[in-house]
Formats: structure tokens, C-alpha cells, sequence
């Protein structure tokens, strides 16, 4: 059976400016971001359609497209700012390799 590959909701790009890789863990990415309930609720729902499948996103910072697994978001505390959004959220990518 081919694997899909599902495309990073647009709505939710801003919750990846901050996209960086893990240190001494190759292949591994984490974006922390400040969401809305709803953006909350639109990861989720994305999260759980593409468990055991590929995405693909774009890094803001460098335009480059990738592909990897997107693993279980964790809410991580309250946002850094009041007004930026409801709770802060971890976005953990594993297997980030060039598309």
C-alpha cells in the first residue's frame, strides 16, 4: 500500500517560524508555537490523519520543501505572549529529509 503524503495545512504555517532541528538527534525537528484553540483543534485533526504517514511542509526560514513524521504535539504552557494565542505547543518531527 503507497504511503500518503499529506500537505502542512496553510493555516497553520505560522506555527512552524520557529522550526528548528534537535541537537545530536539527525532527522529531528521541533517548532514551538502559540495556538489558538481552533489552530489547537486543526493540529490535532491533522496530527490524526496523517499518523503513520508522511507530511509535507516547508521551512519559512529557508523555503526548502521536506518530509517527515509528524509525531504527537504537546501542549507545553501558558503562550508567551497574553495575546498570541490560548496555550503554547510543542511540534515535534521525526525522519525530516529533503522532498
Amino acid at each position: 500500500m503507497p504511503n500518503l503524503v499529506r500537505e502542512w495545512p496553510h493555516e497553520l504555517n505560522r506555527a512552524l517560524t520557529g522550526i528548528r532541528p534537535v541537537s545530536g538527534l539527525p532527522g529531528c525537528y521541533l517548532a514551538d508555537a502559540d495556538l489558538t484553540k481552533d489552530e489547537v483543534l486543526l493540529l490535532n485533526l491533522f496530527e490524526a490523519s496523517a499518523r503513520l504517514g508522511h507530511i509535507s511542509f516547508m521551512d519559512p526560514a529557508t523555503s526548502r520543501r521536506f518530509l517527515a513524521y509528524l509525531s504527537t504535539p504537546i501542549g507545553i504552557g501558558p503562550p508567551q505572549e497574553a495575546k498570541g494565542g490560548s496555550v503554547r505547543v510543542r511540534i515535534p518531527l521525526t525522519d525530516v529529509h529533503p522532498h
